[in-house]
């Protein structure tokens, strides 16, 4: 008996152990979090000039906001001129089809495709496939996104909350959010 006693308590104290083990749920794990500014990845000026710039504003008749004289290879048209012309060709283009050309400032357009993350602290992360969904969803479900796609607004920078984690410089996400 005294030899069935040695045997079956470690056995049962293993037995507890691996009961109150499994009962256990397993730790939640969080995801780190990222916050900056949501921006077109297809951009080919990522210049902190260019960044910083606000996207550029389209006005009803098509023409660039605060549109003064252009130099093109020593030639210079004048703001009347330029508005002349416009005339003769703008008519033509709905509304949305200025959310679908790009925007050299990097803002997010009807044709983005590819999103980006700029950190506070001035790096620059791109979004996985996923995060390129969740925020292709983001941005159609804003206020801002939806008045872009339908030609009543310029293109925009807003604001993002990305969770995923990273890997390299991009981020595996598993979430968007525009605040």
């Amino acid at each position: 008996m005294n030899s069935l006693l040695r045997f079956a308590l470690p056995l049962a104290g293993a037995a507890l152990t691996l009961a109150a083990q499994s009962s256990e749920r397993p730790s939640k794990v969080i995801a780190p979090v990222f916050r900056g500014v949501l921006l077109d990845a297809g951009c080919r000026d990522f210049s902190s000039h260019n960044l910083s710039k606000a996207p550029a504003r389209v006005t009803n008749d098509g023409s660039i906001e605060n549109n003064t004289a252009r130099t093109a290879s020593g030639v210079t048209v004048d703001a009347q001129a330029l508005a002349a012309q416009r005339a003769d060709v703008l008519p033509h283009q709905v509304a949305d089809l200025l959310s679908r050309q790009s925007d050299p400032t990097c803002a997010i357009k009807g044709n983005t495709r590819a999103y980006a993350l700029l950190l506070e602290n001035g790096r620059l992360l791109d979004l996985d496939d996923g995060g390129n969904t969740y925020a292709t969803a983001a941005v159609e479900g804003s206020t801002e996104g939806r008045a872009m796609l339908t030609g009543q607004a310029p293109g925009f920078k807003p604001r993002a909350i990305v969770k995923g984690r990273l890997q390299g410089d991009k981020i595996l996400a598993t979430s968007v959010q525009l605040p």
